[in-house]
């Protein structure tokens, strides 16, 4: 048998084994040769394959883009690489991940096409169900704050060619707060859901509902009359108030009543951008609740800002008073040690009362913002310093504009500050909001000075929008601090929550980041952040945001609410089983009296539990316990955990 006789059969022995599809065609792109892997991918036989062209695993949701994107590159004699949705023979989908390469004998010429394709439909799924989710409002589905700015930008750059009009409509609930306050948050929960299913049984193809958080939305309609636009949405109007004019369960039999209020925007008459249509929604809105009346629930613009005269069009209802920063600690998990407060700006009214940053910073323009950063930042230095002369080295961590890293002379800004109150950079954070545009190419110049200072960049509410990663990379942060929401589902997808948490904590940990926890407001969240590994925390449970004059007397009267490897809570002891392998490779560390499960289990309702203390006790106790039964009563553990977890939530 010659060289090339063995090599032949070597090839046909290897592609006939390997894992991946292989196809062989000639230069028609005939088939003449499909292996075994193909055949189980597709579903198709050898004998329907041979002689064909593979476009019979192409239909209707192929992409045209794609198919002319690989035509183009085979007909010029390159090879391609790409994922192509595929049909196998009886009609479901697949992704599949193409590799095509060209043969050319000695002249050049085209011989044959050897393709590897690779069934990547789960990566696919993953990938598409991550992106759904960080643009989606986890419990309703709707669009999320990004996904919404994305969507309006898109409708007015269209209506804008086409002269149509656009409504923007911010919608607030009425009465919601008292269904917290007296059923509780997960009655809060069902209904807000609820009204989100209602209202898109109710929407047009083109009407467009997201979410802004709590009990806020945002409703965008396009193709309005541009006749009558308004009578065209009061029609539209008065079919979305039905949602809520009957009862909403909530459980147990129990039902909640709410309202709905609107205000609304119309594109161009209103404004042209969609944070002046937004602010300008949310002011009609402001006297919509403030008149309270039952019949007129939602206004137009126009009629909420007639009563202005011949002042900026755009004007907000927004509360006079005086800036004042309030502090509020961040603590170690680790050391319970506090070094750091976040400044947070209030204003204060004539009348003595707080107002919080939701109510006025979304009207201010962006000059203004500027204004309150400059001010902000001066008082919080001023208190950095000031604690200094007591004995008290705090940092300081404040909230930055956009607009400010895209101004050129901000570190300038920042730099004087900082001199004029004797406070060195290291010790000053400046937080950007993930959610925050950030013109990139802009504010390179800017942040960059800054770190050149010394200051430190914090990356806040991370998790709560889409350009998180992208972000992480573009931009030198040292601190990325976890938005509150990442405990929204805690009790109801326990496992999707620690998953979650514990990935972008170990993403922090493996980009040489620090991780803060943003609203610790219980000892169950203090406990599921410190296990697994969040650097530190903020919240409610440590302390309010308070003014600074008040940190000192804090500090001397606090003391640390937990310790390390102590278990209260049925959260906390699902986050330490699961950290520790969960179901998957069990391995709790320590021998059975030092395990922190060992007392949770005996001192909580779960001591109760007996199926829980068995499978317990066959991790630590049972040395002849086989590999599967350790794994068994693993698992045991994590279904009976996530009970205890969710048994938890309905019994507050």
């Amino acid at each position: 048998m010659s060289a090339n006789e063995v090599d032949q059969e070597l090839l046909a022995l290897a592609l006939a084994t390997v894992s991946e599809g292989s196809l062989i065609t000639d230069a028609d792109r005939k088939t003449i040769y499909a292996n075994l892997a193909f055949t189980q991918i597709t579903g198709y036989e050898q004998s329907e394959i041979l002689g064909e062209n593979c476009r019979f695993l192409q239909g209707p949701d192929t992409s045209r883009l794609e198919l002319q994107r690989m035509r183009d590159a085979l007909d010029q004699g390159e090879g391609f690489e790409g994922n192509l949705l595929n049909y196998r023979r009886d009609r479901t989908t697949f992704w599949n991940h193409l590799t095509i390469t060209p043969l050319k004998d000695s002249s050049g010429r085209i011989t044959h096409f050897v393709s590897v394709q690779r069934d990547v439909t789960e990566q696919v799924e993953e990938r598409d169900a991550l992106s759904h989710q960080a643009a989606h409002d986890q419990l309703t589905g709707l669009p999320n704050r990004v996904a919404l700015r994305r969507h309006i930008r898109k409708e007015l750059a269209e209506a804008s060619e086409d002269g149509s009009t656009v409504a923007v409509a911010m919608i607030d609930l009425d009465d919601f707060k008292l269904v917290n306050d007296q059923f509780g948050h997960l009655a809060g929960d069902a209904v807000l859901s609820e009204f989100a299913a209602r209202m898109n049984q109710r929407l047009r193809n083109t009407d467009y509902l997201a979410r802004l958080g709590g009990d806020e939305f945002v409703l965008v309609v396009s193709e309005l009359s541009p006749a009558d636009p308004l009578a065209d949405f009061a029609t539209i109007a008065s079919r979305l108030h039905e949602v809520v004019e009957s009862a909403f369960p909530i459980g147990d039999n129990r039902v909640a009543s709410i309202g709905m209020s609107m205000g609304v925007a119309l594109f161009p008459r209103d404004g042209v951008t969609w944070r002046d249509l937004l602010r300008i929604a949310d002011t009609a809105l402001y006297r919509v609740k403030a008149e309270k009346s039952p019949t007129r629930w939602w206004e137009v613009a126009e009629e909420a800002l007639r009563d202005v005269g011949e002042v900026d069009p755009t004007a907000s209802h927004v509360p006079t008073g005086t800036l004042v920063m309030f502090m509020q600690p961040i603590v170690d998990l680790r050391s319970g040690q506090v070094t750091q407060v976040e400044a947070l700006a209030r204003i204060r009214t004539p009348a003595g009362d707080l107002v919080s940053p939701d109510r006025f910073l979304p009207h201010y323009s962006q000059q203004q913002l500027v204004e309150v950063f400059k001010e902000g930042l001066d008082q919080a230095l001023g208190w950095a310093s000031r604690w200094d002369g007591d004995g008290i080295a705090m940092n300081v961590s404040v909230n930055v504009p956009p607009e400010l890293l895209n101004d050129p002379e901000s570190a300038d800004w920042v730099r004087n500050a900082l001199a004029r109150h004797g406070v060195e950079p290291h010790r000053l954070s400046l937080e950007v909001l993930e959610t925050q545009e950030v013109d990139l190419a802009a504010s390179d110049k800017t942040v960059g000075e800054l770190v050149r200072l010394g200051v430190k960049m914090h990356l806040d509410d991370l998790s709560s929008g889409f350009s998180t990663l992208k972000r992480l990379t573009d931009m030198p942060f040292d601190v990325i601090k976890i938005d509150r929401r990442i405990f929204d589902q805690a009790h109801t997808r326990a496992l999707h929550v620690l998953t979650v948490l514990a990935a972008i904590t170990k993403l922090g940990a493996d980009l040489g980041y620090g991780t803060v926890v943003e609203g610790i407001e219980d000892r169950e969240r203090l406990e599921l952040s410190a296990v697994l590994g969040a650097q530190a925390g903020q919240g409610f449970l440590f302390a309010r945001p308070m003014p600074p004059e008040e940190i000192s007397t804090w500090l001397k009267q606090f003391s640390m609410p937990y310790r390390e490897g102590e278990l209260t809570t049925a959260l906390g002891a699902l986050a330490y089983h699961w950290s520790h392998g969960g179901g998957t490779w069990p391995d709790h560390p320590t021998a059975a009296k030092k395990c922190p499960l060992t007392a949770y289990l005996k001192l909580s309702e779960a001591s109760a539990d007996v199926e829980l203390l068995a499978a317990h006790r066959v991790l630590h106790e049972d040395p002849v316990a086989t590999t599967r039964a350790r794994m068994a009563a693993s698992a045991t553990m994590l279904a009976r955990l996530v009970a205890h977890v969710q048994h938890a939530s309905t019994s507050v």
